[in-house]
């Protein structure tokens, strides 16, 4: 990815959680909607790419504004990261991805975790365990926070 691509998602990142942080009353779990994605003036808006999860009952996982909210985006995990959705079976909006928490189920181990909108419109790390693909998601750009 070159600098330049960085910098505007960077910055398309940055704008869009100034957008969602709003009063220091707002919930972080208060994402954009799809048809509202973070853009900042002058770039191109930034790329979000569909994943497929494949199991039933997959938690969708963020936290509340403040302390609560930078531990999860630092490092996603159960112990960091309330559940805000689950989803089932179903193909979702993703953003980026981060290593976090190693999550091992049905024979599958991963470290990486996606940012995703759930169908019910929470935005939230899930791991890629429960995601199609490889344990690091080839077409899920890394997470630049």
């Amino acid at each position: 990815m070159s600098p330049r691509t960085v910098r505007a998602l960077t910055a398309a990142f940055l704008a869009g959680a100034a957008a969602l942080a709003g009063p220091a009353t707002a919930s972080a779990t208060e994402q954009p909607t799809a048809a509202v994605r973070p853009a900042v003036a002058g770039t191109v808006a930034v790329d979000f790419t569909k994943v497929h999860v494949w199991a039933t009952g997959v938690n969708v996982r963020n936290a509340d504004s403040g302390i609560p909210f930078e531990r999860c985006k630092t490092f996603p995990s159960r112990q960091n990261c309330q559940v805000v959705a689950t989803v089932s079976r179903t193909t979702v909006t993703a953003y980026c991805q981060k290593q976090g928490e190693l999550v091992s189920d049905s024979g599958y181990s991963s470290r990486w975790w996606t940012y995703v909108e759930s169908p019910s419109g929470p935005w939230g790390w899930v791991n890629n365990v429960y995601i199609t693909g490889d344990e690091h998601l080839a077409h899920v750009a890394d997470c630049t926070f």
